[in-house]
């Protein structure tokens, strides 16, 4: 894909952790389109009620950020996340892959040191035309943290190969939860 190629009219919208829960249908809709291949897995993981149901609970956290992208008054793509504060359980059960820093040193966090990128996602009709990364762009910039961290299925290979053609290095992985087992990327500091 081209430069020319990429939406110049992606409008972007800033919201907090309340700001976002008055817009949960939007929110929702956009999973559904984003996730419209998974969704019809049947996985309960993947479910829109599912994703909702951590939606209310990321929205919690202390620093929630997030951006929706809208061309022609429709949401296409939305990212967001979170500071990662002391005691965090975002690292529980990680694996570091050989080469990383003792597991203690990595996982040290401070509210300061590490933004989580919990969410991001495009409406499935939508990829391939950037929007992605101007989400991405957007949701980071003027982020005080040296180091964005997030995860993604190994089998995402679409996902995956702009993860690191943006310079995203695999430092291990983790199990969530009930969640799949994931690969958790870092990218340092270049976003600013």
């Amino acid at each position: 894909m081209s430069e020319t190629d990429v939406p110049k009219d992606v409008v972007l919208q800033r919201f907090s952790g309340e700001q976002a829960k008055e817009i949960r249908d939007t929110i929702a809709d956009v999973h559904a389109r984003g996730y419209a291949d998974a969704i019809a897995t049947g996985d309960p993981f993947d479910s829109t009620e599912a994703f909702m149901q951590r939606f209310e609970k990321y929205s919690l956290n202390p620093g929630f950020s997030m951006v929706l992208g809208v061309i022609d008054d429709e949401a296409v793509g939305q990212a967001f996340g979170w500071p990662l504060a002391a005691g965090t359980s975002w690292w529980t059960r990680l694996v570091l892959a050989p080469g990383q820093p003792p597991l203690d040193e990595f996982t040290a966090e401070d509210g300061t040191r590490t933004f989580a990128l919990s969410e991001l996602m495009v409406d499935k009709k939508r990829h391939g035309q950037g929007i992605g990364g101007i989400l991405f762009r957007a949701l980071l910039t003027d982020r005080p943290e040296p180091r964005v961290t997030w995860m993604v299925h190994p089998a995402n290979t679409n996902a995956y190969a702009i993860y690191r053609h943006w310079g995203a290095e695999r430092v291990g992985n983790l199990r969530p939860g009930p969640a799949p087992q994931f690969d958790v990327l870092v990218l340092e500091n270049r976003w600013q």
